[in-house]
């Protein structure tokens, strides 16, 4: 039901079993159950023909449907069939955007799928392809998703990191980070169905304990398209976005103040860009590209208490950190991201391969990331019942300082990975030996192993084809640029 279309609000079904019929009325934040009509005695026909007339008559918009943006959102609604990869389902839509100017519109014409979150609760994040006759020559993307209106906006983070980035040498972080072409929040008003769910749950007694209603807000981002990392052909490229997100990540931690707090495989792309080298020749750099801001924090708000950021819990379970699915961290550290962007190297390298993929309709092959046959390592992390067990699973690889696996083309990384797993294992039992003594132990950096330096300087011992990757950001660098700026007198 949210699938289809794609900008639906909300969405009520019913469930008949023999002759009972019970409601579900589910927006992005919650589901509420009805209590169940049995219509074949007493007044329970009456009331199943009251609801059948009483839903016959609601509006698009009293039914989730908003036809105001989607101009094909009503067309959408009547197909009866759904494509099987349910990756076209949106293909060829267009949506209406409202301009900067009053009564100023212009048209969004939606593409493939490029990655989607399904879930019914929670930022349901959808990105497509895109087209639009207001920026005719750029590839974009538009991003859909439903955050909790209580979080800092996407955009707010990239402005600001925007602004620093501008400020380093050479402008270099500005290719580090995603360009937006345009930003806009639905706001709904306060007879909307949503808002009429809400104030339910105003003063509201619960069975088991208290209950927080979370607001969330139709957020439409468009900008460039990237290039996923799946789509480069060799192992050195690949490297070199990894060194370039560990830059980048740190970068915003140190300068705009940003934790990215979500690091999964889909939030790291490439910019590709045609550069003279050296020689005088001109060759394609690869530079990696960090997205999707919705999760992060300002790092200032994060050195005071600890306080959840959604009702839901969030991320991509395969590449959070142990302490996060477990529930045992209090604030989600720098460390945490670190460990995330290990997880991400781990089950790439391990798990994945290169080999030749059709491009769309063309004959023409590519190579390009591809998953391995047979059986894969640490299939179990993705299998696991719950966020506690995957947690556990987590826990055990690094005091045990389990076996690495790793796909051939990438055995050159294996020296970065063996480092940050020896590293997190020391932490962790360190931590572990740590409790209940009177010293305090220095979480933030997991006892002094886990910190900006250690991710970094592996790096300078790779060998073959990984040798010489560009480590792009140095703390020390910046720290004395800092400092001779403030004793200028321009300052």
């Amino acid at each position: 039901m949210f699938s289809v279309p794609l900008l639906r609000s909300h969405a009520t079904v019913g469930l008949v079993d023999r002759d009972r019929l019970q409601l579900y009325h589910a927006n992005r934040s919650v589901i509420l159950v009805s209590s169940a009509i049995n219509f074949s005695g007493g007044d329970g026909l009456d009331k199943f023909i009251a609801i059948i007339i009483a839903f016959r008559h609601l509006s698009f918009k009293q039914n989730g449907i908003l036809d105001t943006l989607a101009k094909t959102n009503a067309e959408l609604v009547k197909k009866s069939e759904i494509p099987r990869d349910n990756k076209v389902v949106q293909e060829g839509s267009e949506l209406q955007l409202p301009g900067n100017e009053p009564e100023e519109t212009f048209t969004v014409t939606l593409g493939d799928v490029i990655s989607r979150d399904p879930a019914a609760i929670g930022r349901s994040t959808v990105v497509l392809k895109a087209t639009s006759d207001r920026w005719p020559k750029a590839k974009l993307v538009i991003k859909i998703s439903w955050p909790g209106s209580g979080r800092v906006p996407e955009t707010d983070f990239l402005k600001k990191a925007y602004a620093e980035a501008e400020k380093t040498d050479g402008q270099w972080a500005t290719k580090h980070l995603p360009r937006v072409f345009y930003a806009k929040d639905v706001v709904f008003e306060k007879d909307s169905t949503l808002e009429s769910v809400a104030s339910l749950f105003t003063d509201a007694k619960f069975a088991k304990g208290g209950y927080v209603y979370e607001r969330r807000t139709l957020r439409i981002i468009i900008q460039e398209q990237l290039v996923p990392i799946k789509s480069l052909s060799n192992a050195r490229d690949i490297c070199q976005v990894f060194a370039d997100i560990a830059c980048t990540h740190r970068w915003l931690h140190d300068c705009p103040g940003i934790l990215h707090r979500d690091l999964s495989k889909n939030n790291i792309m490439c910019r590709c860009i045609e550069e003279v080298n050296a020689l005088g020749e001109r060759e394609q750099q690869v530079y990696g590209v960090l997205t999707d801001y919705d999760l992060s924090s300002w790092t200032k708000d994060l050195k005071t208490d600890y306080t959840r950021t959604s009702e839901q819990r969030t991320g991509t379970p395969p590449y959070m950190a142990q302490e996060l699915l477990k529930g045992t961290s209090t604030t989600h550290l720098y460390r945490h991201d670190v460990e995330s962007l290990f997880y991400i190297m781990l089950l790439m390298c391990g798990r994945h391969t290169f080999g030749y993929v059709k491009e769309g309709t063309r004959e023409e092959t590519k190579r390009q990331v591809v998953m391995r046959k047979g059986d894969l390592p640490y299939e179990d992390w993705f299998e696991a019942p719950s966020y506690a067990t995957l947690g556990s699973l987590k826990g055990s690889f690094f005091p045990d300082t389990q076996d690495i696996h790793l796909s051939p083309p990438f055995e050159g990384l294996r020296a970065w990975l063996q480092s940050l797993q020896f590293n997190f294992s020391e932490g962790f039992t360190l931590k572990s030996s740590s409790a209940g003594e009177a010293i305090p132990f220095d979480d933030e950096t997991l006892g002094g192993y886990i910190h900006y330096s250690s991710l970094i300087e592996p790096l300078h011992q790779l060998t073959g084809e990984l040798k010489g990757v560009i480590i792009r950001y140095d703390p020390v660098q910046v720290s004395l640029l800092t400092s001779t700026s403030a004793g200028h007198p321009d300052a």
